[in-house]
């Protein structure tokens, strides 16, 4: 991702694929990011209002890439909205773009913190996006400006009152594919340090072998550098201080979140699309 001086390009076009998402007639498939649009140009919320463009930008995705934000999406809406049930006090979105779960899950949150982490540029247009439409912003959110490749960019999380003596969940979309192997492994080790153990940390990532190469996105400033072997990513976390607690492959997120109502599946995900949840030692 883009954390030097512009707006997250990865932040623009999942918020495009995830409002194209909420035209899906089918109940099942429908995108529950309804904040989604907010966040994209008065061209492309045009553009989305016509069903024959709508067909048109499907075709011009990759393929495999709109069914796995759609079913990556519910997946972690699932995730985050469980945990501010069972009123875990801490949620960091990390490199959280465009998420708007804080907003939409608002009436959940009672005493949980929610700290969104991510460079200023698409962290400062968020906010005035948010703003300009009136959207609340739950009083329990906090933004912590970062750039995961520059050094302790924990401290701004402790200075805005995240505090480790306290059950967190971390949630990192989207993210790992854009870091350098050293950024995510360093990144780890902070959660780690920073932690009560018991805490749980979910990502995804790209399985990477001498089979599978990582996704090409065409996105200029956002390339992709990071990916695990499905096969050793047990071993990669235990490693690092952390137990897996669940795999999620690219068949389980079509299974689980693209079946439609008649029983038949919307797509694909790209077989190399995986998520893992892991709780900290």
């Amino acid at each position: 991702m883009d954390t030097k001086s512009s707006v997250s390009q990865t932040a623009m076009l999942i918020a495009s694929l995830r409002a194209l998402a909420c035209y899906e007639d089918d109940l099942l498939i429908h995108g529950n990011d309804s904040l989604a649009e907010l966040f994209l140009p008065e061209e492309k919320r045009r553009a989305l209002r016509s069903s024959d463009i709508r067909e048109m930008i499907k075709k011009a995705i990759p393929e495999g890439l709109y069914e796995y934000v759609i079913a990556r999406t519910q997946y972690f809406d699932e995730l985050f909205s469980k945990s501010l049930r069972r009123q875990i006090p801490q949620i960091v979105l990390l490199g959280a773009g465009y998420d708007s779960r804080a907003y939409r899950f608002a009436d959940l949150m009672k005493n949980s913190k929610i700290y969104e982490v991510d460079a200023s540029p698409t962290q400062n247009a968020k906010r005035r996006i948010l703003q300009e439409n009136a959207v609340t912003v739950h009083p329990n959110v906090s933004y912590v400006a970062a750039d995961f490749e520059q050094g302790d960019w924990f401290r701004g999380l402790f200075e805005a009152g995240y505090q480790s003596s306290l059950r967190t969940l971390y949630i990192w979309e989207g993210v790992t594919f854009y870091l350098t192997p050293e950024t995510v492994d360093s990144t780890l080790a902070l959660l780690r340090q920073n932690s009560l153990p018991g805490s749980i940390l979910s990502f995804d990532y790209q399985h990477k072998d001498e089979e599978h190469a990582l996704i090409d996105t065409g996105l200029q400033e956002e390339n992709v550098k990071f990916g695990l072997d499905v096969h050793t990513c047990d071993s990669y976390l235990q490693r690092r201080g952390y137990s897996v607690i669940e795999k999620v492959d690219s068949e389980t997120l079509a299974q689980c979140f693209l079946t439609m109502s008649d029983g038949k599946r919307f797509g694909e995900v790209k077989s190399i699309m995986n998520i893992v949840t892991a709780e900290i030692n």
